[in-house]
């Protein structure tokens, strides 16, 4: 049996959910901008407690690894190092896009889409983006930075818009998908699990801000 916790922070979402060889136990989200430094830990605290286990029970850690809020991702990054100390647990960042899609593949799938193209704000009125066919089996695309004239001309036809700018750029998005959530990175991190992907040194690890930092 083998027990993970997952971790989202890089965006407005504050979320720990636990899950069993991929069955999900607990989940807990703050829907609160600004609060994962506060939150953080109460979050993984009921988690665990909801799922009657404690962080000794946990074989694997998964942390939403960006890109994303550059503040959030960095909270995210210090507090799975400090859970992950000398490598135990094991540590699996997992892409923030990719948690997106793995998480919309049966949606998209049901109503015959045949991509999945993920959007999360960035700052300074662009976006990080990702577009991929619904039969890949990794879900890990290039994710690039657009304007947002640009991310309209890269949505094909037949495409399910998901992640928390979707309702900029489509019509009716699927609500349940606008959001990031750590249920999100737990389902994605056991698909990444069965196809061998390797763990990382959680003391070296950083996580991908997508652009260099810049005050405003």
């Amino acid at each position: 049996m083998t027990r993970l916790l997952a971790v989202e922070t890089s965006g407005s979402v504050c979320s720990a959910a636990v899950s069993v060889d991929g069955a999900l136990l607990s989940s807990i989200e703050i829907l609160k901008a600004n609060v994962h430094d506060a939150m953080l830990s109460r979050c993984v605290r009921d988690a665990l407690e909801h799922a009657g286990a404690t962080i000794n029970d946990i074989d694997i850690v998964a942390l939403s690894s960006g890109p994303g809020s550059f503040t959030g991702l960095r909270i995210g990054a210090s507090f799975v190092k400090g859970l992950c100390f000398n490598d135990s647990p094991k540590f699996l960042p997992v892409p923030t896009l990719t948690s997106l899609m793995y998480a919309s593949k049966e949606v998209a799938t049901l109503g015959s889409m045949k991509w999945i193209t993920a959007i999360v704000a960035s700052h300074r009125d662009l976006y990080y983006v990702a577009n991929c066919a619904i039969d890949d089996d990794m879900f890990n695309p290039t994710v690039e930075l657009l304007t947002a004239e640009d991310v309209s001309v890269r949505i094909l036809p037949e495409t399910l818009v998901v992640g928390p700018a979707a309702p900029l750029f489509a019509p009716a998005p699927i609500s349940g998908l606008t959001r990031l959530s750590a249920r999100f990175v737990s389902y994605a991190a056991w698909y990444l699990l069965n196809a061998n992907c390797p763990f990382y040194e959680a003391a070296t690890f950083v996580p991908d801000y997508g652009q260099e930092f810049t005050p405003l």
